[in-house]
């Protein structure tokens, strides 16, 4: 009996010489090292010879290291935040021109900066009508210019394939244009301004850090204080773009 007492004895002193270490696992996930008194910091970590007695000091770059395994059974994963900011490449700034805007005789630029970790941008156009034929999404009334302030929302932050929404406003100076009551004669008022609150939603398509694309649904409201007889004043109003993007 004293010897199997002694059998299990050595048994569970073995067993706590293998759990009582810490494992470094190295990011090429094929080499790990038995380590005692780990420390860790912002670039690098510090790390004893679990088999040596000689106190001496180990470094290594953090980057290397994918995780360490303590002898607790908690492990510290150093890659996660490697990994979310690998996921933020994607430059910051975006200067887009709004390709389909011609089709209505609009010439439209926009600047978007992405904000904090990628999941908000704020974004400004600026359009300008070059033609009577630009109409604008209502009847009779023609964009001579508009500006704003978009603020869209990244559900997933950057990547190669987005979603993205939310609101906007543009405030802009509108020409409307309409006919006499013989329905003969046309007649035109003169320009004044225009509101428009939006729900923009959106995807964009970002191939390469520096280029994206994407298209982008608009709905909402629009606001005409100076609307002639075949408009009024508050109506219900929308737009679409496909929009070529530089990223820098």
């Amino acid at each position: 009996m004293k010897k199997i007492t002694f059998i299990l004895i050595l048994i569970f002193a073995f067993s706590a010489g293998i759990i009582a270490q810490d494992y470094i696992y190295f990011a090429d996930q094929q080499n790990r090292i038995a380590a005692k008194n780990v420390k860790i910091s912002s670039s690098e970590i510090r790390y004893e010879n679990y088999e040596s007695n000689e106190g001496q000091i180990y470094i290594i770059n953090r980057a290397r290291v994918s995780l360490v395994a303590y002898e607790d059974g908690t492990t510290k994963y150093l890659q996660g935040r490697e990994k979310k900011k690998s996921n933020y490449e994607y430059n910051k700034n975006l200067i887009s021109f709004h390709l389909t805007d011609l089709i209505i005789s609009n010439f439209t630029l926009s600047y978007e900066r992405i904000l904090g970790n990628g999941n908000t941008s704020i974004q400004i156009p600026v359009s300008f009508g070059y033609s009577s034929n630009n109409n604008f999404g209502d009847y009779y009334i023609y964009n001579t210019f508009y500006s704003g302030l978009n603020f869209n929302f990244y559900p997933t932050g950057q990547g190669k394939v987005r979603y993205f929404l939310g609101p906007g406003v543009r405030i802009g100076i509108g020409h409307d244009s309409g006919y006499s009551n013989d329905g003969y004669d046309k007649v035109e008022s003169s320009d004044s301004f225009y509101t428009k609150l939006l729900i923009n939603n959106g995807i964009i398509f970002s191939p390469i850090p520096e280029l994206s694309l994407s298209a982008v649904l608009s709905l909402g409201m629009r606001y005409f204080p100076e609307a002639g007889k075949y408009n009024d004043e508050v109506r219900t109003t929308g737009a679409f773009s496909f929009n070529l993007s530089y990223r820098f």
